[in-house]
């Protein structure tokens, strides 16, 4: 594969790139890592707070982004999110001790409901059209929101119960992506109705719970995601075609930072006192202390005002959309990625939306929304909008990149694995035979499978030139009719 990208942090607010700077240096994790870490914390504190507008898109859209990092096990990105999720950690400590007092006070009225409830129906003194007003005049308490604003939901139905009872805006940041994605062992009903609600949540923020007594329809909700993937669990996700064909992974925005794995020093390192993530959580503070815009009358539905994009930036947004159209028909350079290219345009307007609200989060104040049409008075200047599409254009870059390696081909990727089990002299090595027999017995797990499957990877190398026709062999004392010489990288 070739070399990662640099992410572009000289393209983000002073505030986020020392964030970055100091993450890299305490967690010596990769930088582009780092980096994904706290564009996804911004967008976490931001995506409810506005929607962005867009000439040519029908509606405003979420600030909501989906983000997937692949990247072994040790890569430490759950030590990045901690950090630049801290402020979140905060505001979920002060909701969950209000949620305690408010639960009890919603138990009372419960009760008292209950035994208000119970008083008129038994009452025998009044008749049916009295006691239906009596009912109807009785308002069921509300429950308080879970004060959930992260999540480690590892299934779509999980999801949709939290946006149910939960808060209007929230984030999933797990590294079970495996299980989120709907990947082993789920059917395909449930990978479809997977892939469809999340693509629905992404559009426009709503999301759809059916069940044999009732269907709900939940609109005005926020959900952004931070993924960590392995490898492998990534390639089945990525590669899968019933994603592809919907959509979903062209929504994503994936990464494969360079591993510092075996690079790291062992020393101390103090991250509660740097002043740079002390100012980045400041600022997420400050975004979570305007609060969420609640439509009148509801309890967890959002009413987001409009974010509007300045003239000139919405000029150098229409060229940066052209530019990647026109390299994305069959031979150009963005064809490989087709479904990241064809929204990649969409997620550069979410990140300028977001970088415009975490640099100045009051400007979406309720006093600064104006008019029927509920827009905001400052708008996504041309600088923003550069440096949103600086950073859609290393993802994209990163789509494409990672696109030509085997991680989205789980059979190439099967094939390069088999080459180097072959080419390994602990297993058999350079010019030694092998026959796919042998192969089916003393390979590793994943690579055995039954005959025609181990015939056909064998039949890849040898276009490849690892393997050479061998014909009738003795191996190891026993006579196969079928065996090749491993050449390996020389052939």
């Amino acid at each position: 594969m070739s070399a990662a990208p640099p992410f572009p942090i000289e393209a983000l607010p002073p505030v986020m790139r020392a964030a970055i700077e100091a993450l890299e240096e305490h967690v010596q994790a990769p930088r582009s890592l780092c980096a994904h870490s706290v564009l996804s914390a911004a967008m976490l504190v931001c995506q409810g707070l506005a929607d962005i507008k867009v000439e040519g898109l029908p509606a405003p859209v979420p600030l909501s982004l989906f983000m997937l990092a692949i990247a072994v096990s040790g890569e430490r990105k759950s030590a990045c999110d901690t950090l630049a999720l801290r402020a979140v950690a905060d505001e979920e400590a002060r909701l969950r001790l209000e949620h305690a007092e408010e639960d009890r006070r919603f138990k009372a009225a419960w009760a008292a409901f209950e035994a208000e409830k119970k008083k008129i129906e038994r009452d025998t003194k009044i008749d049916r059209a009295e006691r239906e007003s009596r009912l109807l005049a009785l308002r069921e308490p509300v429950p308080p929101v879970t004060p959930i604003i992260r999540a480690e939901e590892p299934n779509l139905e999980g999801l949709i119960n939290l946006l149910r009872v939960g808060r209007a805006s929230v984030g999933i940041f797990t590294s079970e992506a495996g299980q989120f994605l709907g990947g082993h062992g789920m059917g395909p009903e449930a990978r479809t109705r997977t892939v469809t609600g999340l693509s629905k949540l992404w559009d426009n923020g709503s999301a759809q719970r059916v069940r044999a007594a009732d269907a709900q329809t939940f609109v005005g909700r926020r959900v952004g995601i931070s993924l960590a993937a392995q490898p492998r669990v990534a390639s089945t996700f990525v590669g899968d075609e019933l994603a592809n064909d919907q959509g979903i992974v062209g929504r994503f925005l994936v990464m494969f930072p360079e591993s510092t794995i075996g690079f790291r020093v062992f020393r101390a390192t103090n991250p509660s006192e740097d002043q740079r993530l002390i100012a980045f959580q400041d600022q997420c503070r400050r975004c979570l202390e305007v609060g969420l815009p609640i439509r009148e009358g509801a309890r967890n539905e959002l009413a987001p005002p409009v974010l509007d994009l300045a003239p000139d930036a919405w000029t150098l947004f229409r060229q940066f959309g052209q530019s990647i159209e026109d390299e994305n028909s069959p031979g150009k350079a963005w064809r490989p990625v087709s479904s990241a290219a064809g929204k990649i345009a969409e997620n550069v307007a979410r990140i300028a939306g977001i970088l415009t609200l975490f640099a100045a989060p009051d400007v979406a104040h309720p006093s600064r929304i104006n008019g029927p049409a509920r827009s905001l008075d400052a708008m996504v200047s041309a600088e923003t909008m550069a440096a949103a599409c600086a950073i859609g254009m290393f993802y994209l870059r990163e789509a494409l990149r990672i696109t030509g390696h085997a991680i989205l081909d789980p059979e190439t990727r099967a094939q390069n694995d088999l080459a180097e089990w072959l080419a390994d002299p602990k297993a058999w090595g350079i010019g030694k035979l092998i026959s796919p027999t042998l192969i089916q017995q003393f390979a590793p797990k994943h690579l055995r499978g039954d005959a025609g499957t181990v015939h056909r990877r064998v039949e890849a190398l040898v276009r490849f030139g690892w393997l050479e026709p061998a014909g009738k062999q003795e191996i190891g004392g026993k006579r196969f009719k079928e065996t090749y010489r491993i050449v390996g990288e020389a052939g």
